[in-house]
């Protein structure tokens, strides 16, 4: 009965994907799905313009630059939260959650300001760092909450034999973090991929991300190419997905 309960709630999560990968065979210039004949038309005009292409391009490398913006912070800040007692921890730790209860129209226009005054604004080291901001929470309850069912027990016996605070970080501490560093990068990958409110405000026109194109179709020209940007998003978080477990999951 659980099984059956899990594979329900799956399929109702994929429902959408599903009926995206639907239209984008569809025929016509609409956003219908095709009932008699199906066409490639729509994958051949997302391929041949260079805008859709080169925003899933800049989307992709950007996604994986903030994934690392959010390990970084993210993993240490949970780690002292989690091993260690200091005055502001509980402000620490509400800060690194912070962005992930903003409005994400609120948290672009509070940006806006901070990355004016250091020139960082429409620059691509701007988006990423908004970008690696939205993935900082996800990272930070993740890493926490596994440093919170593994005993730090290890990390002292480490320490007791001699090995230095960078050692035991290193053959210790990062080795239990495997599992929640991985499905923390993952989730920051995917927030990035799909995030386009807060890339308005930060990028703006000028360095699109795949989301921005698509929220301009919907309110100038809606086709079926929408669906397959959407299509595309989702099997590249698939793709990431598979590839870490390939390298990692063993």
């Amino acid at each position: 009965m659980t099984r059956l309960v899990g594979w329900l709630g799956l399929a109702l999560l994929l429902a959408p994907v599903g009926f995206a990968a639907w239209v984008s065979f569809s025929p016509d210039a609409f956003l219908t799905p095709p009932t008699g004949r199906w066409s490639l038309r729509w994958y051949g005009a997302f391929a041949d313009d260079r805008r859709w292409t080169g925003a899933l391009v800049r989307g992709l490398w950007v996604a994986a630059a903030a994934a690392g913006v959010a390990l970084v912070a993210g993993v240490p800040l949970a780690f002292a939260v989690a091993r260690h007692r200091f005055h502001g921890r509980s402000v620490a730790a509400a800060g690194a959650l912070l962005p992930g209860f903003v409005p994400p129209a609120v948290l672009g226009l509070g940006l806006l300001p901070l990355l004016y005054l250091p020139g960082l604004n429409g620059s691509p080291v701007g988006l990423v760092l908004a970008h690696g901001l939205l993935g900082l929470p996800v990272v930070f309850l993740v890493a926490r909450a596994h440093l919170g069912q593994t005993p730090p027990d290890l990390e002292a016996a480490a320490r007791g034999l001699g090995a230095g605070p960078w050692q035991v970080a290193r053959r210790v501490t990062l080795p239990l973090l495997r599992p929640a560093v991985l499905a923390g990068a993952l989730a920051a990958f995917v927030t990035s991929l799909n995030e386009g409110m807060v890339s308005l405000f930060v990028a703006g026109e000028a360095r699109p991300t795949l989301p921005v194109v698509v929220w301009n179709e919907l309110r100038y020209n809606v086709t079926p190419k929408v669906a397959v940007a959407s299509c595309v998003s989702a099997l590249a978080a698939l793709a990431a997905v598979w590839g870490s477990y390939r390298v990692f999951g063993r």
